[in-house]
């Protein structure tokens, strides 16, 4: 897999075998534990909906979300990904407007919520004017979240009925 920037900036795919890598990716990685719980339970709220946004390019993050079973919760049309901007709270406003021109609901600060996991994350987020739930799964610690801003912190996804709280406020 091979990508780099072409002349307007942007980042274009000079190689589209992503899929070699798949197995490789299943032997290395693993979804988060209670990440598939937690998409498939807000996956049944009417009230979410569910995408994406990250620094990877689109493709990448498709076979990352195929790998770890998380396709069938998410709507990756809608996200934002690293090849849309360099600014991740840039990249919370195009997830909000491609959400809103496909539900035909309005996306805004008031009503989105970024879940992620680093203080990057976090500041995305905050800066973008959404509510933050962190989650202390990766190399940030809860402390590290709580300092960069975040609404709510959560040891993990393993207690559903917590991520269902901290993202609809219940």
């Amino acid at each position: 897999m091979t990508s780099g920037m072409d002349d307007s900036g942007k980042y274009a795919v000079r190689d589209r075998d992503y899929d070699r890598h798949r197995d490789w990716l299943g032997r290395q990685g693993r979804a988060l534990p209670g990440a598939v719980a937690a998409l498939a339970a807000l996956d049944a709220e009417p009230r979410a909906w569910q995408s994406v946004l990250t620094g990877n390019l689109p493709e990448v993050a498709r076979i990352k979300a195929q790998v770890f079973g998380l396709i069938p919760y998410l709507d990756l049309s809608t996200g934002a990904y690293g090849n849309g901007h360099t600014d991740r709270a840039d990249l919370v406003k195009i997830a909000q407007h491609r959400a809103s021109e496909r539900s035909g609901d309005t996306f805004d600060g008031t009503n989105t919520v970024l879940i992620g996991d680093t203080p990057h994350d976090v500041a995305a987020g905050t800066s973008a004017g959404t509510r933050v739930v962190a989650v202390a799964t990766g190399k940030s610690t809860a402390s590290e979240l709580e300092a960069a801003g975040a609404t709510v912190v959560l040891p993990d996804l393993r207690d559903t009925e917590a991520v269902l709280r901290a993202v609809f406020r219940d």
